[in-house]
Parts: C-alpha cells; structure tokens; sequence
C-alpha cells in the first residue's frame, strides 16, 4: 500500500497483495474529515463489497 497525504486528503494505491480483495491495481481518495485513527502505528483500509468500494481508512494519529 502506498498512502500519499494531499492538501484535503489521502491519495491510496493498492496493488494486488496489499489486500486480500485487490485484483488489480487500484487508486483511492480518503478526504481527512473521513479518516479513523488507527489503533497501531499502521494504516490500514477496509474494502466492501468489492475492491472498488473504500468504506473505511485508518491513519496513525501522528500522520493525522
């Protein structure tokens, strides 16, 4: 996973073994006002139903 933080937000890159759904490269935008703190020092971003569908981004709270 490669997170690149933006102006107002998070720009995501999946590649296939990042995730467990990812099947092909994929780009997702995370606006700051939709991140969760994470529990860990990790980030982390759940995919449902499909691949194409982010519903929820954790970030560490120092990279917040």
């Amino acid at each position: 996973m490669t997170v690149t933080p933006q102006a107002d937000g998070y720009v995501i890159i999946l590649r296939p073994g990042d995730h467990q759904k990812v099947t092909h490269p994929d780009r997702y935008f995370v606006p700051y006002d939709s991140v969760i703190p994470s529990g860990d020092d990790n980030f982390h971003i759940c995919l449902h139903p499909t691949e194409e569908h982010e519903n929820c981004f954790f970030a560490p709270s120092e990279a917040m």
